[in-house]
Parts: C-alpha cells; structure tokens; sequence
C-alpha cells in the first residue's frame, strides 16, 4: 500500500519550508504550550552517537530505550 500524494505532500516538507525558531522567548512559549521540551545537549548527542553505533545491531531500539539508559549511566556516574 503506497501513501497518497495528498498525504505526503501534507507530511512532507521542501527545504526551505519550514523556518528554524531560535528566538529563546519564542522557544520557551511552544515548550510551554506544547509540553515537549528539548533534550539537553549533551544527552541528545550521546543519543544521535548510540543510535548510530547501534541502529544495525539492535531491533528493538528507541530513543526512549537510549534516553533511560542515558539516565541510569549519569546517575551511577558512568557519564
């Protein structure tokens, strides 16, 4: 079964389409109001550099998977 053109033009963005927010007041607002805030820095970059090293390997995995695991690490001082 193929997605729609309508769906996929609806879900799919052009480059130059979507426009970065990088005014924090603005950021803050959409966390607010959304609920979903970033990851910090240095836990989003162990998660890119796990999900690299692990995509091939490891079926069941998920950035959920990886950010608890990020957790438990930093909190035993593995991090």
């Amino acid at each position: 079964m193929s997605i729609s053109e309508e769906r996929s033009s609806r879900y799919t963005f052009e480059p130059g389409q979507l426009t970065p927010v990088t005014d924090p007041e603005e950021l803050k607002r959409i966390h607010e109001k959304t609920g979903v805030y970033s990851l910090p820095a240095d836990e989003q970059a162990w998660i890119a550099e796990q999900w690299r090293l692990r995509f091939g390997t490891d079926p069941e995995l998920s950035t959920f998977k990886l950010s608890d695991e990020y957790q438990r690490l930093k909190a035993q001082g593995k991090i």
